[in-house]
C-alpha cells in the first residue's frame, strides 16, 4: 500500500477548508440578504395627512354655484306609487300650473328661505343644512316647491374600490308654499332622491393621491402608492391620513 505524502495531506485539507468556507460564506450572505428583505418588508408605511378646512371647502362651493350650474338631479319616483301620490295633491287643491314641460326634478340652490348650502366639520361628523327648490309633475299639472334639508354625512374608506366614500343621510326637510297632504309626498320624494343620487359618493380615489417622484441623482424614480386613507373630523377641519408604500416606477 503507497503511502500519502505530508504535502498531499496538506492540499486536501486545504481544500476542504476552502470548500467549507465557500459554503459558509453563501449561507451567510444568504441570510444576510433574507435579513435585509425581512427588515425592508417589515417597515412600516408612511403617512401623510392632509387638512381641509371649512373655509376651503365652502369656498369651493360657492365657486361652483357662481361659475358653474346649480345642480340638478330628478325625483326618485316609484312607478307604482306615482298614481297614488297624484291624486293625494289633487286632493289637497295645490296650487298647480300646466304641466307642458314640467320635470320631476330638484335644483340644489346657494341659499332659500334664509338656509344657506354649506359644509360644517363637527367632531366625529359633517353636518351639511341644503337649499333646495323643485317642480313635480302631478300628472294634470305642475307643483312647484321649495325648502332646506339638514343631512349628516359620514366618511369611510373603501379598500375593495381604494377611494374614500360618503354617505349622506337626510335628518330634516322643511318645505314651504305646500299644503299639508301634499308636503309630506313631497318631503319623502325629497329625501329618496338625495339618498339615491349621493350613496354612496366616492370621494377621493388613492390613485389621485398617488404621485411618482423622479429623482435623477439616483437614477429614477419612486411612486407613491397610497394604499388606505383615515378620515379624522374635528371642529372646524377634515383631516385624511393617508398610508403610503414606496415603490420603483417602471
Amino acid at each position: 500500500m503507497k503511502l500519502i505524502s505530508k504535502s498531499k495531506v496538506m492540499s486536501c485539507w486545504l481544500g476542504l477548508v476552502l470548500i467549507v468556507g465557500a459554503c459558509g460564506s453563501s449561507a451567510m450572505a444568504q441570510s444576510e440578504n433574507t435579513r435585509r428583505a425581512r427588515t425592508v418588508s417589515a417597515e412600516p408605511a408612511a403617512e401623510a395627512t392632509i387638512m381641509l378646512n371649512e373655509q376651503f371647502v365652502n369656498s369651493l362651493l360657492e365657486a361652483m354655484f357662481t361659475r358653474l350650474h346649480e345642480p340638478e338631479f330628478p325625483l326618485s319616483i316609484a312607478q307604482d306609487q306615482a298614481e297614488e301620490n297624484r291624486q293625494i295633491v289633487l286632493a289637497a287643491h295645490a296650487p298647480l300650473k300646466s304641466a307642458d314641460g314640467c320635470a320631476s326634478v330638484i335644483v340644489l340652490e346657494r341659499e332659500r328661505d334664509g338656509v344657506k348650502t354649506a359644509v360644517h366639520f363637527e367632531d366625529g361628523r359633517i353636518i351639511a343644512p341644503l337649499a333646495f327648490s323643485g317642480t313635480y309633475d302631478a300628472g294634470l299639472g305642475c307643483l312647484s316647491f321649495s325648502g332646506w334639508a339638514r343631512a349628516v354625512v359620514t366618511l369611510e374608506f373603501d379598500r375593495e374600490r381604494q377611494a374614500l366614500m360618503a354617505r349622506v343621510r337626510v335628518e330634516q326637510v322643511q318645505l314651504s308654499g305646500l299644503p299639508f297632504l301634499a308636503n309630506g309626498i313631497v318631503v319623502s320624494l325629497v329625501q329618496g332622491s338625495i339618498d339615491k343620487r349621493f350613496n354612496p359618493y366616492e370621494l377621493l380615489k388613492a390613485e389621485q393621491l398617488s404621485p411618482t417622484v423622479p429623482i435623477k441623482a439616483a437614477g429614477g424614480a419612486l411612486r407613491l402608492r397610497a394604499r388606505e386613507m383615515r378620515p379624522e373630523l374635528i371642529a372646524g377641519a377634515l383631516r385624511i391620513h393617508i398610508l403610503y408604500d414606496f415603490e420603483r416606477a417602471p
